[in-house]
């Protein structure tokens, strides 16, 4: 570590001025030893002891596990006594030794240890604070870029990384001397992460919610009638094919991506978002072409365009007039919807258990995936009259627009947490 690094973080709390404790791994942790039972020795159904795996530390745990809530699997056929030297307590640290990239040193602290005891498990470093800290704290220290960027160097392999207890001895700990400077730190990211899980449940329920609408108010198969419908509707639905609903059927076009002009954008598969299927703007492009002759490629309000080929194919994106100027590649296929239809109720049609499935059968190739125009406007799809559709479009674009703002806000508190855990760690 290098002695110029300062011993107080960019961002701190008014009270407290003094400098923090700078010392190495194993002035500050003792070892404790894990177990190195595989998968096929634990269970989430019962037992006597359980144990913390790596690939949850990697994926499912946060900066801190708590053993009431989260989660953890059992020994099969566990008897505590055979562990006995590996109980885990309360603000112990459980270090992951193993990753398939740079996620190889994630740390977990544990919390909420019960009446049930915990052991670290598979390519697990576990080690226990001499020094007792404030909940929290040395979870989220562990997990910051502060400290996890001492690892980077010190991580060995090619296919796989890991780090070795030898070279977590070569990393310092900063920490806070005042305890309640690391318990206000802690309190901190620990609601920090309550809101983001708040959010995500939100945003969960919202998604899960419109699958299942989508679902009742459009007919299955077979049926000429949505389970679900508003009540100053009545008549049966009609079978169109999509291209019966298009007046036609364009590719984009064949040119590269240049840095972003400021005004022309360039719509790839890959700027859409997978999960919204909205225009993500956080890397916008302009097509390098000249672009006085590419205006049939400019995008039109209520245009609908669908990917033809490669693991994303069968995403669609409309395209709302607030989106700017845009243009779209030669990947993506750009229906345009007749003016009898409406072209929100279409593209929500593409959202359906039903488009699902004509994807997964009409894009099967020898080499890549794909679809092209003709086999897009041979898809089957049921419509009611156009006031109908316009009032199922707006419903469905309503849910939607909540959708992204809860996924912003969700955005917005991750893009905080990763800030702060930036500025309040040495």
């Amino acid at each position: 570590m290098s002695e110029k690094k300062s011993n107080v973080p960019k961002l701190r709390f008014p009270e407290f001025t003094d400098a923090w404790e700078q010392r190495r791994f194993y002035e500050v942790f003792d070892p404790i030893p894990n177990n190195t039972l595989s998968r096929a020795d634990l269970n989430y159904d019962d037992g006597v002891i359980k144990s913390v795996h790596y690939g949850e530390i990697l994926i499912k745990y946060g900066a801190v596990t708590d053993c009431r809530k989260d989660v953890i699997p059992f020994i099969t056929g566990a008897e505590p006594s055979d562990y006995k030297s590996m109980i885990l307590q309360n603000g112990d640290v459980l270090i992951a030794d193993t990753a398939e990239d740079e996620t190889v040193g994630k740390a977990t602290e544990i919390a909420g240890v019960t009446d049930i005891p915990v052991v670290s498990g598979l390519h697990t470093i576990a080690c226990r604070p001499k020094v007792k800290m404030k909940p929290n704290y040395i979870g989220y220290y562990m997990n910051s870029p502060s400290y996890h960027s001492q690892l980077l160097p010190l991580m060995q392999g090619i296919k796989v990384l890991s780090i070795s207890r030898t070279n977590l001895a070569k990393t310092t700990i900063f920490y806070p001397v005042a305890a309640q400077e690391q318990a206000q730190i802690g309190q901190v990211f620990a609601d920090l992460d309550n809101l983001i899980t708040l959010h995500q449940r939100k945003l969960g329920h919202l998604q899960e919610q419109k699958t299942g609408l989508l679902q009742k108010m459009f007919p299955r198969d077979g049926a000429d009638v949505p389970e679900i419908r508003f009540p100053e509707f009545t008549d049966a639905w009609e079978q169109r094919k999509l291209g019966d609903v298009a007046q036609s059927f364009e590719y984009g076009l064949n040119a590269a991506a240049m840095e972003y002009d400021g005004l022309n954008k360039y719509l790839r598969i890959t700027d859409i978002d997978d999960e919204t299927h909205v225009f993500k703007t956080e890397e916008l492009t302009t097509p390098n072409i000249d672009l006085s002759k590419a205006a049939d490629y400019r995008l039109q309000d209520g245009d609908v365009l669908f990917a033809r080929t490669g693991a994303s194919v069968g995403k669609t994106y409309r395209y709302k007039d607030f989106d700017g100027l845009v243009y779209f590649a030669g990947f993506l296929i750009r229906a345009r919807i007749k003016p009898e239809y409406d072209s929100e109720f279409v593209f929500q049609n593409t959202l359906t258990d039903n488009y699902k499935r004509f994807i997964a059968i009409t894009s099967q190739r020898s080499g890549q995936p794909g679809v092209n125009a003709l086999e897009y406007a041979d898809f089957d799809i049921s419509v009611p009259g156009l006031a109908e559709q316009q009032r199922i479009g707006t419903f469905f674009s309503q849910i939607d627009h909540l959708i992204t703002l809860h996924q912003r806000k969700l955005e917005h508190l991750q893009e905080q947490k990763k800030a702060l855990l930036q500025q309040m760690f040495i």
